[in-house]
């Protein structure tokens, strides 16, 4: 019987096959889709195309019935790596108001006490050996550099996005994911688990959709199968399939941008990315953005703030699984977006720009088909929840499910691990977190 079974290669599943392999132990990844390379997308010239998930023939549907929220784009790259060899790199913590709110076991694991650093301090030094000794927020372009004081001198508390990534020339970069160092032996592809159940004997049994019924027996399982995959393979272990719907929380991030497009202006190959600060009335942290665009130059500058306590979305998990938001949650977002888009107008009152804001929901290639018509206006868009790809909670640490040390309650020797463990997600992108909470599942799993 295999020791530890980790059911997923992404961001979460490589992460803690990483802790286990430092720590010697006897695992296999289980990876549902294919191996098709380990570079990060921008890595390659020819891959830019994949960002968008309707082109890319690794992106799979996490609902079998998507709708308006969480709707057909929302989903896993199904492939060794999964979306960590998609997203940019970008390194923020959760707040620490947010923080607040977690079980002081994982907040004092996280921030380190007395001698101890913490395991986001540990994380971020990792990640900067791996990007050569270079500062996260180390400014990668002599824009990126012009933007900061631009920034600062407005009023901002501006610094370059803190970024896990490697420069490769002519514009292309690489962003760090835990996949590329782990044995290929360790990783088997085309293995989707369709359902975790329990062993008369001891130990778990991994039902494989593989058409022929097969099974993998392992003493410990850990859930990287994404939020909503976790929710479900929880779900099946602990309840079956059968009777009412199950109820569990589910959170996004908010976002919405601006774009603006300068029809004459000159930008080095790579874009340039600034973090402009954390604003509190939005509870949303501001990037601002430059990269060439045709002949000229395009300015993105973004709001990411947290889907709040009250705005939760609720997952229904029986014969099949639905996402839904009550008005009150809608009310609570819409109260969010208002403060977001105050802030974007704040800065383009700064900037000296003219500002179009349309109530109704514009995407993001509407609003720039916009801003190309009228260069030097700034057009806003919005991200629906659902669309970043940040989705979160639902077997929170310390919660009805999960214990403080990250293992099923009704379960023993099943633990969990990425976004679906936080309590709260904050504002901050999830990828540093889930780097950091992955160290914390694996130290306390026996």
């Amino acid at each position: 019987m295999l020791d530890t079974a980790v059911i997923g290669a992404g961001m979460a599943g490589a992460a803690v096959a990483a802790q286990l392999e430092r720590a010697g132990r006897d695992y296999m990844v289980l990876e549902a889709g294919p191996n098709r390379g380990r570079e990060h997308i921008a890595a390659d010239e020819d891959s830019a195309h994949l960002a968008d998930p309707a082109q890319d023939p690794s992106f799979a549907p996490f609902l079998a019935q998507p709708g308006a929220l969480y709707g057909p784009l929302s989903g896993y790259r199904r492939r060794v790596g999964g979306r960590s060899l998609y997203w940019r790199g970008i390194c923020l913590r959760v707040e620490d108001d947010v923080l607040r709110e977690w079980p002081v076991e994982v907040r004092r694991a996280l921030l380190g006490t007395g001698d101890d650093p913490g395991l986001y301090a540990r994380t971020e030094a990792a990640l900067r050996t791996w990007c050569g000794g270079i500062q996260l927020t180390q400014a990668r372009t002599a824009t990126e550099q012009a933007m900061v004081k631009e920034l600062a001198g407005l009023g901002y508390p501006a610094v370059p996005t803190p970024r896990a990534i490697r420069t490769l020339g002519q514009g292309r970069w690489e962003a760090y994911s835990p996949v590329a160092d782990l044995p290929s032996e360790r990783i088997l592809t085309g293995h989707r688990v369709s359902a975790v159940r329990k062993r008369a004997g001891g130990g778990y049994s991994l039902v494989l959709d593989d058409g022929d019924g097969s099974t993998l027996d392992a003493r410990h399982v850990v859930l990287c199968a994404g939020t909503v995959g976790n929710i479900e393979l929880a779900d099946g272990l602990l309840h079956g399939r059968s009777g009412e719907p199950r109820r569990y929380s589910l959170v996004d991030h908010v976002a919405c941008g601006m774009l603006v497009v300068h029809s004459d202006g000159q930008h080095e190959a790579m874009e340039s990315s600034v973090h402009a600060g954390f604003d509190a009335p939005s509870r949303s942290n501001l990037i601002v953005e430059r990269q060439r665009h045709g002949e000229g130059v395009l300015l993105d500058a973004w709001t990411m703030g947290e889907q709040p306590p009250k705005a939760t979305s609720t997952v229904l998990v029986g014969d099949a699984t639905s996402i839904v938001l009550e008005p009150s949650a809608r009310a609570a977002l819409d109260a969010v977006r208002r403060e977001q888009r105050n802030l974007l107008g704040e800065l383009a009152r700064r900037t000296g720009l003219t500002a179009r804001f349309r109530e109704e929901y514009v995407s993001f290639d509407e609003a720039l088909a916009q801003a190309e018509a009228r260069p030097g206006t700034a057009v806003v868009y919005d991200a629906g929840i659902g669309e970043l790809d940040h989705e979160s909670g639902g077997l929170a640490l310390d919660g009805e499910h999960v214990d403080v040390s990250g293992q099923l309650r009704e379960a023993p020797g099943v633990a969990v691990a990425g976004p679906c463990l936080f309590p709260r997600a904050g504002a901050a992108n999830p990828s540093l977190t889930t780097l950091a909470l992955a160290q914390y599942v694996v130290q306390r799993m026996h």
